[in-house]
């Protein structure tokens, strides 16, 4: 049996989070953390295939999160009402998802970036 993608959602606002894990759940396997503390723990744990990154978060972005799943050859995909705050965050190109953002809108991000394809080209 082929094992389901496993996308960690590092989200604090428990009902944007419980949304996003339902709407991911027919496709992958979804767990949900509120800090950048808990998802440094679950990228240690391993099986992490995609990270899903609110920009906002009560104990901020720990400096290692980013550089974390980069050595482990994790994309990240940031989430943020400010498009200016990925920005802040990394210095190199990252998918992004402005909230709100429709159901279809984060389907095709996760997929796009899980599979390893690049978007095409505005």
């Amino acid at each position: 049996m082929h094992r389901r993608q496993h996308v960690l959602v590092v989200e604090d606002d428990p009902l944007v989070a419980e949304v996003i894990a339902a709407a991911l759940d027919d496709d992958y396997r979804t767990s949900v953390v509120e800090t950048s503390a808990a998802a440094l723990a679950s990228l240690a744990g391993g099986g992490i295939d995609l990270v899903l990154l609110d920009c906002t978060l009560p104990d901020g972005i720990h400096p290692t999160l980013i550089p974390s799943a980069d050595r482990l050859s994790l994309p990240v995909v940031f989430m943020s009402g400010d498009p200016q705050r990925m920005e802040i965050l990394t210095t190199q190109p990252r998918p992004f998802i402005l909230k709100p953002f429709t159901l279809a809108e984060l389907a095709a991000a996760v997929a796009r970036e899980i599979g390893g394809a690049t978007p095409a080209a505005a």
